[in-house]
């Protein structure tokens, strides 16, 4: 994970290059050494709650709900027989 460390905050790069913040779980991957090298890059390390079933749910309706507008507002598009039939 110390690997995987340094190339998310590599100057050049990185993933975490401008990026003060990563929320992770609370997973025991995200060693002492791990959180060391993101905090030399000052990246904060923002731990989600134990037992917290309910924020994917959250996550996934927000989603769904920018998804749902975006496609409002777009044409529908034909699938399938019928676009052959049309053609």
């Amino acid at each position: 994970m110390a690997q995987v460390a340094r190339n998310l905050t590599d100057a050049a790069s990185g993933f975490l290059k401008d990026v003060r913040h990563l929320i992770v779980d609370r997973d025991p991957l995200y060693t002492a050494h791990f959180k060391e090298i993101l905090a030399s890059a000052n990246v904060e390390l923002l731990r989600l709650p134990a037992r917290s079933p309910n924020l994917k749910a959250y996550a996934e309706r927000f989603v769904g709900s920018i998804k749902s507008e975006c496609l409002r507002h777009s044409a529908p598009r034909r699938r399938g027989r019928e676009a052959i039939m049309a053609a």
